[in-house]
């Protein structure tokens, strides 16, 4: 007779025994849940990440701010070497 095979699950961890022979699941075990934390614990994450989101939002946009400036520079400088250049593109036609 084949023994029973008893699987661990990799997503849950749950422990589930299995029929070789039918390939039915016969027992499916939950992993027991661990110490559950306490409610000023969970307060205080909540807090801390919270402001670690309020400074990151506030990089975020400082750096959108200097952005702007920035590609408005760079668009301005195009515009002045395009103006000074006056020659026309090379048209691939006339190539031949």
């Amino acid at each position: 007779m084949a023994k029973n095979l008893e699987i661990l699950c990799p997503c849950c961890e749950s422990t589930l025994v299995v029929d070789p022979v039918s390939g039915e699941v016969l027992l499916h075990k939950a992993k027991p849940a661990g110490p559950g934390k306490t409610f000023e614990a969970m307060v205080s994450q909540l807090a801390a990440s919270k402001s670690e989101m309020e400074k990151k939002f506030d990089r975020n946009i400082e750096s959108q701010k200097d952005r702007g400036r920035i590609l408005e520079e760079r668009f301005r400088e195009a515009l002045e070497r395009a103006d000074k250049d006056d020659k026309p593109p090379v048209n691939p036609f006339d190539l031949d």
